[in-house]
This record gives structure tokens, sequence and C-alpha cells, in this order.
């Protein structure tokens, strides 16, 4: 049996109508429990036989001793990369990553430009997101203005690391998408394992 997901109604409709390629991120909740999830909707749909492998979860802290950037990368493997730089200065950031890393648990969501979802589940173990685990206090800090994010998404933008598509941060700046209680959609997912996942990651690095 497929896990049923349900999400923030109000959080499903904007990022649908958000212009692809994007990302967003927030709560997902799974019978009785909550979930944080990463979310990318793509302009070109992700052939099921390219999902069926899996992706490779990169991630980094990328910034000076003033600001800090978050940096995710989603690896499909003979397919595309995509990168996104979060501000982690943001409460959904904040709460999103502190959810993945004391579960131990979050889903990414893969959403097709025609609207179907495919979920791929994930266990935070190990080195697993020790990068963000060893700057999480900084990260909960995090001072960074919308100004020096913006200057660390265009520098980022002309030379991506690795190289790939640049994500467009949706969906950031309301909290109430993190609201599971009132109006919500329930999600029957094509649910593909990521056992074979790998992750890499970076510490913290000061851009001059």
């Amino acid at each position: 049996m497929l896990p049923r997901l349900m999400l923030n109604r109000q959080f499903l409709e904007d990022f649908i109508s958000a212009a692809a390629p994007c990302f967003a991120m927030g709560l997902v909740e799974e019978g009785k429990q909550t979930c944080a999830f990463l979310a990318l909707r793509t302009a070109q749909a992700i052939p099921s036989d390219i999902s069926r492998g899996g992706f490779n979860f990169g991630h980094s802290v990328l910034g000076t001793s003033e600001f800090e950037v978050v940096h995710l990368a989603f690896e499909f493997y003979n397919f595309q990369t995509f990168n996104v730089l979060v501000n982690p200065n943001n409460f959904l950031v904040q709460t999103v990553l502190s959810e993945m890393i004391g579960s131990g648990e979050y889903f990414f969501l893969a959403v097709s430009p025609g609207g179907s979802v495919t979920a791929f589940k994930s266990e935070v173990e190990g080195d697993n997101l020790s990068g963000i685990k060893a700057h999480l206090d900084r990260i909960k800090g995090s001072r960074t203005t919308d100004r020096q994010y913006a200057r660390a998404v265009s520098g980022f933008a002309e030379n991506p690391e690795p190289a790939g598509i640049m994500l467009n941060w949706v969906c950031r700046d309301n909290v109430e998408y993190l609201d599971l209680t009132g109006d919500t959609i329930e999600l029957n997912p094509v649910l593909r394992s990521t056992s074979n996942r790998t992750s890499r990651h970076k510490n913290c690095k000061d851009d001059s």
C-alpha cells in the first residue's frame, strides 16, 4: 500500500501555480506523523525509468563571516541536476531543517508538469545531512538579509557547482503553509524506493 500524504491545500495550489522549474519546502503528514518535505517541480517531466533509479542529494552551507545560505542539489542520474539556494533566516527553512534532523527522515516530492507526484522517502542516517547538522545553530541564528541572499543567488548562478538548472525558491513566506490541521489535500503518490540514493555534503564555505 502506498502511503497517503496530507499537504496544506493552499501550499499545493500555489506551488503548482508558480513558474517552473521551482522548489519549495514544508511539512507533510503521513498517517498521524508529521514529516518534513522538499519539493521540486520541473518544466520537463522526469522519466519514470530515471525516477526509479533515485537521485543523488547534495547539500552545503555557503557564505562569509557576515551571512550564510543553504545550498541543495538534486542529481537525477543520466538526466539532469537541479540546484537551489535558500535563506536560513527564514522561519519555514529553519522549521523544515530542524524537523528533518530531529525526526531522522523526510520526503522528497517531485511534481511533474501535469501535476502527478512521485514521492521519495529517506532516512537521515550516519553522515547524511552532517554538514547541516554541524551548522544547525548557525542556521537557526542566521541574520542573512534579502539583499545578501539575492547576491548569493546571483553569484552562484554564474558558476553553479555542480553544474545544472537553477531552481526558483517559491512558497517561502507564508507560515500558514505549515498548518496541517485545517484545509488539507490528500495525495496518493507514486512511491519509488531511494535505498540506493547517496548524499553529498560540504562544510560551511567562506567566500570572499
